[in-house]
């Protein structure tokens, strides 16, 4: 036991404290937590890398984070998705789906890798940073995929331009008078953080977050199907590339955590303030994982990858933006 917080100890300690010190003055603002987080660790690197605070960063970098992934599921629930209805869930459907595909097509035309394409556009398509999270504990897997440092540059990109997005697109929902609902659809189809929608939607009052945020959490439920063929992707375009290049498509245990938590949470067996107390633990664990992260992360490794990845990042964001406004435009001629 002594041993193992001798050995730990200093890392974990440090790496909480920095994560304290980015989530509390940032509550109830509307500064990015996790991209504070990623400033604090990466300022902080030269001390959490060394060998006595290292093995501690390093369980906070990984463990945490799939465990922070894996609790994400208890935000999802059945009954709030039926009380939607079908189109405005049919829009995030496309807006999330058409953002994967268009979105990679684009990430590889400005010569992005392979695997950084992929985590570009499902971090615009599914949930921003914590997607781009939940797809670097797979792509890691690969061998010189410099995931650390693809995954720190599409972070704090995707933050940046997740806050833009808050302020400039409900002004542009009022500039065309467009009513509260279909605002509401509109930017939780295409804005990228679920703090964002809630940011966002709140302009419009209390009946405008619960239909804005519920559209965001289907964009959320798609994680693991995401996950999954990139898997199967990944490992077809290997063995396409040739044996020597080939890996094996397992499924990571978080991903099954994930699913677990969604039928959990659907189940009743847990009261609502339960289901508060595990999302609430999901969003700290990505906190503090994100500090050990920007420990990891070489600011020159990330400074190279730096304008292609955020020229993707804004032409995806534009992307999924346009398949949404088109999709609200769809409803309301509708009716």
């Amino acid at each position: 036991m002594f041993k193992s917080v001798t050995k730990f100890g200093p890392g974990v300690g440090l790496g909480l404290i920095l994560a304290a010190a980015a989530y509390f003055p940032t509550q109830g603002t509307r500064v990015p937590t996790l991209l504070i987080a990623l400033l604090l660790g990466m300022a902080a690197a030269g001390i959490l890398t060394k060998p006595a605070f290292k093995p501690g960063n390093d369980v906070l970098a990984k463990p945490l984070l799939r465990i922070g992934v894996a609790l994400m599921g208890f935000r999802i629930t059945i009954s709030d998705l039926q009380a939607l209805g079908w189109q405005p869930a049919l829009i995030a459907v496309a807006a999330a789906f058409g953002t994967l595909c268009l979105g990679y097509l684009v990430g590889r035309a400005l010569q992005l890798p392979r695997p950084t394409a992929f985590l570009t556009a499902t971090s615009v398509a599914i949930c921003g940073a914590s997607a781009a999270l939940a797809i670097a504990t797979v792509l890691a897997r690969r061998p010189n995929s410099n995931v650390e440092r693809d995954v720190v540059a599409t972070v704090a990109s995707i933050t940046i331009i997740g806050t833009i997005a808050v302020v400039v697109y409900p002004a542009i929902c009022h500039l065309l008078n467009l009513p509260m609902i279909p605002s509401a659809v509109f930017l939780g189809s295409s804005i990228h953080e679920v703090a964002q929608v809630v940011a966002a939607s709140d302009v419009y009052g209390e009946a405008a977050t619960p239909a804005a945020t519920t559209v965001k959490m289907i964009r959320v439920a798609m994680l693991p199907v995401v996950i999954f063929s990139l898997l199967m992707i990944l490992s077809w375009l290997d063995r396409k590339d040739g044996p020597d290049s080939e890996t094996e498509a397992t499924v990571p245990v978080f991903l099954l955590g994930f699913v677990a938590a969604i039928v959990v949470a659907n189940t009743g067996w847990l009261t609502p303030a339960g289901i508060a107390a595990l999302t609430k633990m999901s969003s700290l664990c990505l906190i503090i994982s994100m500090v050990a992260l920007g420990a990891n992360t070489s600011i020159k490794g990330v400074m190279l990858l730096g304008p292609r990845a955020v020229g993707a990042l804004m032409i995806q964001t534009a992307i999924i933006a346009a398949i949404s406004a088109g999709g609200v435009a769809l409803m309301m001629a509708m009716g």
